[in-house]
């Protein structure tokens, strides 16, 4: 007698786990080949060097049918290389609010985790490469779409303690208004701002916002 499987086969578990064992190493050997594509790839982008398909995947020690098995396209490959960054950057934003003292001090971290991206001179000339490479435009949609839902999901934590009565929406608002700025001052010459400046403001619009 055969019972279906919770997943709705009608393979018994025991053929599914045999499936299941025949398609790992295949999961594992894609994985491992898109992160290489990903990390050589970024190296190039943040470096300004010349980042075709092909230069990809030289550096990757892949070929092309490897890289077209896994993105439909240049703009798509950069894409999932913003996504990447954007991940690491939402990592680095709960380790600086995790470790702040206080909601006041949480707040302040990660807006300036966030504005680091733009007034920190290295980290800056490295996403303005990234962003060039892609012709202009920082990254698809969705991608922003997402980058903005998670952080504030990371905001809402300092936000709430701070007093919000709607820390959802306001945490939403405040990642937005965030990743604005970030991009405005990513074009920005460093020489005509004061980057703690510029946080300290960021700081004192949000405060006065949640108070109000």
């Amino acid at each position: 007698m055969t019972n279906e499987n919770p997943a709705g086969s009608n393979l018994s578990p025991r053929a599914s786990q045999a499936v299941h064992r025949s398609l790992s190493p295949r999961q594992e050997a894609a994985s491992r080949d898109v992160d290489t594509l990903i990390r050589c790839g970024r190296e190039l982008l943040v470096r300004g060097a010349p980042a075709r398909v092909a230069d990809i995947v030289a550096a990757a020690g892949l070929s092309n049918d490897a890289f077209y098995r896994y993105f439909k396209s240049k703009g798509d490959f950069v894409d999932a290389v913003v996504e990447e960054g954007g991940h690491r950057l939402v990592r680095y934003l709960r380790r600086k609010i995790e470790a702040a003292a206080t909601p006041e001090d949480a707040l302040r971290a990660g807006i300036a985790a966030i504005l680091s991206q733009a007034v920190d001179p290295e980290i800056a000339a490295a996403t303005r490469n990234v962003v060039s490479s892609a012709g202009g435009r920082s990254h698809a949609p969705k991608v922003r779409e997402d980058l903005e839902t998670t952080l504030a999901g990371v905001l809402a934590g300092p936000i709430a303690a701070l007093g919000s009565t709607d820390p959802e929406r306001d945490s939403l608002t405040t990642s937005i208004l965030l990743l604005a700025s970030m991009e405005h001052l990513l074009w920005k010459d460093a020489s005509e701002f004061d980057a703690e400046a510029e946080v300290d403001h960021i700081v004192g619009y949000v405060r006065r916002g949640l108070r109000t």
